[in-house]
């Protein structure tokens, strides 16, 4: 496990040194915005060089997309805040009645299986049986109030 232990600030850039429980250096964050800095002080070229100027240019494309407009009128970025109230209000009012929720992430991995959410903020690896229409917990992921949606779970 790692903590950040100090900020620092060299010169412009704001740099984070990562320690260990040892207290051992094993990283150091550096900030986004200071990226074009720290790629102004590298060899042309280089292949640290490179990958800055790439870093650099996702964010700046990632950026520019938030930016751009939708249909609805609305940023890429309001549209995304929108449809995250939506979907925790909808979670909200699922958990409220004691209606379970499900979703799919890295940890299903055949194509039938799903993570169900449930009101007490717990979660399980299901099977759906497409035949009987039917969900099987295949094991329990996560214990109430531990799970992804617990800040909205009904066991507060």
């Amino acid at each position: 496990m790692t903590k950040f232990v100090s900020t620092m600030s060299a010169d412009v850039m704001k740099l984070k040194e990562i320690r260990d429980e040892q207290g051992a250096i094993s990283g150091v964050l550096i900030p986004t915005d200071d990226f074009k800095e720290l790629k102004e002080s590298l060899k042309t070229g280089s292949k640290f060089f490179d990958y800055f100027d790439n870093l650099q240019s996702d964010r700046d494309n990632e950026k520019r997309n938030l930016d751009q407009l939708m249909p609805n009128g609305l940023t890429v970025a309001e549209t995304n805040e929108k449809t995250a109230k939506i979907t925790e209000d909808i979670h909200r009012e699922a958990f409220s009645m004691g209606v379970p929720m499900f979703y799919r992430d890295e940890r299903a991995k055949a194509p039938k299986e799903f993570i169900r959410a449930n009101p007490d903020g717990s979660e399980d690896l299901v099977s759906y049986d497409m035949a009987t229409r039917s969900y099987s917990v295949l094991k329990s992921l996560l214990p109430a109030g531990k799970g992804y949606w617990s800040k909205l779970s009904i066991a507060k």
